[in-house]
């Protein structure tokens, strides 16, 4: 049936503030401060393009409440100081022109540099941001007066809500931990008054400052995920005891600082939509305030749940960088123009690992946005020929047909899309799937575009039509060992993704890299016994992209039995299966009923020279200009050639 919207569209009162609909931009750290934590522009236009698309209020991620931040601390907004009122009060008069709310996240940040190792002053329990066992009572105080004063001057700057972070091993929660907290005073975890002190008496601090003028979050774990910690019945009551100093619950999951369950907070493509929706839900039915859910709920999961009262508004984040028009597509009844979110964790990889702004993967514009918006628009129209329908090929036509250009696709196989329709088979990666399909839909339904299937555009018959720019898009091709063809046991990884191949009970797949742990864990879902080998060693398995993904690929082929062994050079294939040796020269058989390559993929830089001459303005975008096929380089190489023409 099809989903009308008007549960999570229909308009809601958080304390003193009046929402338009039910969607509201969860915080995330997107690195755009400057250095010194000061808003620079382009926090401002990233801010811009988001609350342009329809979502009821933003919530600006990551604003330090610490007085006298050292200088290693970067790229943070500093709300302990006074000199960030003046640019934040700009960021507020903006996302108000466009009918938004906007709200600022505060937390505190631990002054000690390096990473959560350093911390780890009790091996025995998971090691967090700012440990409450350690502070002692004036630092308790000061927190506390930190946060109060972050709050005061957030409602100066002109903020219509706060949001207190008390999940993910915060300092608020951690008070609320039996397994992290062990103080023995007042602060301490004998009863549930003294779990929640530090929490009231930091709620009731921020009201005293702000009294109704602001409505407060605050976001809570349901589930840290670790044995001794809060049980959900604890987590209720805890929330209970809150409710009176607070307008909004917002329930997450999962710890920061422990690596297994990082992927649970930003879920990656193989985790389901939703995750918290029944956790979020019992909590409802314990509280009297308005409750939100984070966890890759879809708008389609959050009407559902909203009209049957799980909970009473959504909170997201990638979804509306992947495209932030979801909700005016939603309220005009076009849900299909939404470019899908593919989980692919690049736009926190990006942030959190790299310590670089974010970007998303399908749209190439968001977090460059002061870096387009000086380019002109095209002075002419030009013809330009697209050799190739991929991914970079999609993308490049979209954008070139969008500008004003006449666009034509020459495909020489019966069916749009590439690779992504590899990449998007696995029952768990509907996210690539839906994403091939909007890209197809979006070229299939503009004007300007021609798409020709079935035909090898050779390089001669491009030259002879005359085209102005013509984007060579014609991806790499997979690197397949001889063996693969003389054995009829052995299987190229994009073959048995696709179907075409079948294996037997006993798999061997050969290259574990992230198509080769994906492929391992597809086949272990049909009920092979799988053994994954590389040269590589194993902590380096299913590199090549986020690393929460990673993480998460890896512990669901340990859970799921997959046997993995790194350092193993192939000799040769036998009888039995193939041979390899370890790094100590020693021979290893493994017996196996199937064989499966995933080597990875080698542009031909010949093919693509051939077009050099085919045009005035030739470029080679995607799989074909890159030694790593990556889908962030597909739609990013193919998204900017178009839009450079």
């Amino acid at each position: 049936m099809k989903t009308d919207y008007k549960h999570v569209l229909a308009p809601i009162q958080i304390g003193p503030m009046k929402l338009k609909n039910r969607v509201s931009f969860t915080p995330v750290w997107p690195s755009f401060a400057t250095a010194d934590g000061q808003v620079n522009q382009a926090l401002i236009e990233w801010v811009r393009e988001i609350v342009s698309g329809g979502c009821a209020c933003i919530n600006i991620g990551c604003g330090t409440v610490n007085r006298d931040l050292p200088a290693f601390i970067t790229h943070l907004l500093r709300m302990g100081e006074e000199s960030v009122v003046n640019e934040l009060s700009m960021l507020c008069d903006m996302t108000h022109m466009y009918n938004c709310k906007i709200g600022m996240e505060l937390f505190a940040i631990n002054l000690e540099a390096g990473g959560f190792e350093n911390r780890d002053k009790n091996a025995a329990k998971p090691v967090v941001e700012i440990d409450p066992t350690y502070l002692t009572k004036q630092q308790i105080k000061d927190y506390i007066e930190d946060f109060a004063n972050a709050a005061e001057r957030a409602m100066r700057c002109g903020f219509d809500s706060l949001v207190i972070h008390g999940a993910h091993g915060q300092l608020p929660g951690c008070f609320l931990s039996k397994l992290i907290n062990e103080r023995t005073d007042e602060y301490g975890t004998q009863s549930m008054e003294n779990r929640a002190r530090f929490t009231n008496e930091l709620l009731e601090a921020i009201r005293a400052k702000i009294g109704n003028k602001m409505a407060i979050e605050y976001r809570i774990n349901a589930n840290d995920m670790i044995e001794g910690s809060p049980t959900l019945e604890e987590v209720i009551e805890f929330a209970q005891s809150i409710s009176d100093k607070i307008d909004l619950l917002h329930v997450s999951r999962g710890m920061h600082s422990i690596q297994k369950l990082a992927p649970y907070i930003n879920q990656p493509i193989y985790f389901d939509h939703g995750i918290n929706l029944e956790d979020a839900a019992k909590i409802k039915a314990a509280v009297n305030i308005p409750v939100t859910v984070v966890g890759s709920v879809t708008l389609e999961q959050a009407d559902e749940a909203i009209k049957a009262g799980k909970i009473d508004m959504v909170s997201m984040a990638r979804g509306l960088m992947a495209d932030p028009y979801m909700v005016k597509n939603a309220k005009y009844g076009e849900p299909e123009k939404t470019r899908p979110c593919i989980r692919c964790n690049n736009c926190i990889h990006k942030t959190h690992y790299q310590l670089a702004p974010v970007r998303c993967t399908v749209n190439a514009e968001m977090g460059m946005e002061t870096l387009y918006q000086p380019i002109k628009e095209p002075k002419k129209q030009k013809r330009v020929a697209i050799i190739g329908g991929g991914a970079a090929g999609l993308e490049a036509a979209r954008v070139a047909a969008s500008r004003g250009h006449q666009v034509v696709i020459y495909e020489k196989s019966d069916c749009l899309g590439g690779v992504l329709n590899m990449a998007g088979a696995a029952e768990f990666k509907k996210d690539i799937k839906s994403y091939c399909e909007w890209s197809i839909r979006a070229v299939q339904s503009m004007d300007g575009i021609e798409i020709k299937l079935g035909v090898e555009a050779a390089p001669e018959m491009i030259k002879a039509e005359g085209y102005d720019t013509v984007l060579v898009s014609i991806g790499a091709a997979p690197i397949i060992p001889a063996f693969v063809h003389e054995d009829e046991r052995s299987f190229w990884v994009g073959d048995v993704e696709n179907g075409i191949a079948q294996t037997g009970h006993e798999v061997l797949i050969i290259g574990a890299g992230l198509t080769g742990c994906e492929a391992a864990l597809a086949q272990s879902r049909q009920g092979k016994s799988v053994t994954l080998v590389d040269m590589i060693s194993t902590d380096r398995f299913g590199s090549g992209g986020a690393t929460f993904n990673q993480i998460a690929i890896i512990n669901m082929l340990k859970d799921a039995g997959v046997k993995m062994l790194g350092g193993l050079k192939m000799l040769k294939t036998d009888e039995n299966g193939a041979v390899f040796e370890n790094e100590a020269g020693e021979k290893v058989n493994i017996a196996c009923d199937s064989m499966v390559v995933s080597f990875g993929v080698r542009a031909n830089d010949e093919l693509v020279g051939a077009y050099q001459d085919a045009a005035v303005d030739v470029a080679a975008i995607g799989d074909c200009n890159t030694r790593q096929g990556t889908l962030y380089n597909a739609v990013h190489t193919g998204h900017e050639a178009g839009y450079m023409i």
